[in-house]
């Protein structure tokens, strides 16, 4: 007899959701045929699941292809700043025809703003260029490159409903996120010939290494070493990389005189981008246990991690040498300074939990901070003058750092603390319970 299921996760997309049960007629068909008929099927939808997480990068991808082989040359718009609008479409097609979801949009524009702001960095240190021109650009950048992250961030959020996935022995989300800032600094770290890549490497080993990931593909759950997910996720997008590489949307240095292989060395990259890229969406969707819950830490340690990062991503902004114009550069580092702020009051409070007293209290401490540049005194003045003191208090007073510290305040603040982790797995505990009472 069979066993009752989970709700199918193409019920989150309700261009799937109608065929949700001419699917399961399909299986219990394939199931009376024997095992390699149920064998087939299973590996077939294996295929169409992995297609469905992969829709926007996918289309991306064609855009990059189609663009290379049949944009006219002397189109009024360039080439580039097609894409940028191109990619924008996708996006607003994908969420009209309700084939997206709100979540996955916003994890988009999420990916889109960490890689936009290393692929800045990059850019002006010659790691790799976009030779043709552009004017939807930052520096270097033009802006459809960070539709590229976005579009890794996209499919590891969709696998995670479509697979239902879940973990056995997975750490503590606050190593997690320090072990992602600090990957994610070592990206900028590495121009001033500090590159802990491999520390970092042995570091995500030592952390994931007893890690099981849990998959369903269809009835019976699969299950892997997460480490060999990492793996097998960076070298298809290395995979892509070489598509990128080829069709002219970017090229390395070594690739000026002609197309080459991206070497092979740039696996180690994209392992260690798939740990950041985990880690972001699992502080959202939450890593629930497949077996036996155990003990997580505060979630007030979340909100410690996520200040963690977003000081490591002022510092990096704060030090690289950049041709960004003056008011984004500025812009940016108070919005991130912003969220900081938020994170550690947060993490002052017993759950916590960014609700509206410690958005309040954040925002007053930003006022108060803001206004004390307006006070001369020697000391204090010294302290400005060092990084710690541009970092905490800045030097120049204006009013506008009053709206762009709240703007950050009040984006930190939807990011899930462990508490909803911990309550989203207390109700997939209950439930189940309930399911196994009503089952006996």
């Amino acid at each position: 007899m069979l066993q009752r299921h989970r709700p199918s996760a193409a019920t989150r997309w309700p261009v799937l959701a109608g065929f949700v049960a001419w699917e399961e007629r399909l299986g219990l068909r394939a199931q009376a045929r024997g095992r390699f008929a149920a064998a087939s099927y299973e590996f077939l939808r294996f295929g169409i699941k992995q297609g469905w997480a992969c829709l926007f990068g996918g289309l991306l991808l064609a855009l990059l292809i189609a663009t290379r082989l049949w944009y006219p040359h002397h189109a009024p718009v360039t080439r580039y700043d097609a894409l940028v609008l191109g990619a924008v479409l996708i996006q607003i097609v994908l969420l009209l025809l309700r084939m997206e979801t709100l979540s996955e949009a916003r994890v988009i524009l999420l990916f889109h703003a960490l890689g936009t702001s290393m692929e800045v960095f990059k850019t002006h240190v010659g790691s790799w260029i976009y030779p043709e021109p552009s004017l939807l650009r930052i520096g270097g950048v033009p802006l459809f490159t960070g539709f590229m992250y976005g579009a890794v961030g996209s499919y590891l959020v969709r696998a995670w409903h479509l697979f239902a996935l879940r973990f056995e022995r997975y750490p503590f989300l606050f190593s997690v996120l320090a072990l992602a800032a600090a990957i994610y600094a070592n990206f900028f770290a590495d121009h001033w010939r500090i590159d802990l890549r491999y520390p970092l490497i042995l570091a995500t080993a030592m952390l994931f290494g007893r890690t099981i990931v849990f998959f369903t593909v269809w009835r019976t759950p699969r299950s892997m070493p997460l480490l060999l997910g990492f793996g097998l996720v960076a070298l298809f997008i290395w995979f892509a990389e070489n598509i990128g590489t080829g069709v002219g949307a970017w090229i390395y240095p070594n690739q000026r005189a002609g197309w080459t292989m991206v070497p092979i060395s740039k696996l180690s990259s994209w392992f260690l981008l798939m740990l950041v890229s985990f880690a972001t969406v699992s502080a959202q969707l939450g890593a629930i246990p497949f077996g036996p819950r155990r003990p997580h830490p505060p979630a007030r340690l979340a909100r410690l991690g996520m200040a963690a990062f977003l000081l490591s991503c002022g510092l990096a902004w704060a030090l690289w040498p950049h041709d960004v114009p003056r008011f984004w550069f500025h812009a940016v580092g108070s919005v991130l300074w912003g969220g900081m702020v938020l994170c550690l009051v947060a993490a002052s409070r017993r759950d916590g939990r960014a609700g509206a007293g410690a958005i309040a209290a954040s925002i007053g401490i930003a006022f108060l901070v803001e206004l004390s540049r307006l006070v001369r005194w020697a000391p204090l003045d010294a302290f400005r003058h060092t990084m710690p003191g541009v970092l905490l208090l800045g030097r120049v007073f204006d009013p506008l750092n009053l709206v762009l510290y709240t703007g950050g305040i009040f984006a930190a603040s939807f990011w899930p603390p462990v508490s909803v982790t911990v309550r989203i797995g207390a109700a997939h505990d209950a439930n189940h319970h309930r399911h196994r009472s009503r089952s006996g």
